[in-house]
């Protein structure tokens, strides 16, 4: 009986782990759609940057985000041929599919 009570435990906390890891990769996401809003704002062309690394010098954001885990690649930017559109995009643990913010 024990060894069941220890797994159900064991679970719930994988299960609310992975649920706050997530959290994170959507707020992560939430704070990159700012900082390149405020790039796209203050450009003169108003497009948006080329590459992830003009946030960062620009200090639109600290530092491009770093995974929960710590894995660098988990977020994925991509500047639309336009210039005027993006996809920000990342997996999430709990369903493994990939969440992604755009504009449009």
């Amino acid at each position: 009986m024990m060894m069941v009570v220890i797994a159900i435990a064991s679970v719930s906390y994988s299960s609310a782990s992975k649920k706050n890891r997530d959290n994170r990769r959507v707020a992560d996401l939430e704070r990159i759609r700012t900082a390149l809003e405020l790039f796209r704002q203050e450009d003169l062309g108003g497009s948006y940057p080329a590459s992830d690394g003009a946030l960062v010098t620009g200090g639109y954001i600290d530092a491009w985000p770093v995974g929960p885990k710590g894995v660098t690649d988990t977020y994925t930017y991509v500047r639309g041929g336009s210039n005027y559109t993006y996809l920000v995009t990342t997996t999430l643990e709990t369903t493994g599919v990939g969440y992604s913010v755009a504009n449009p």
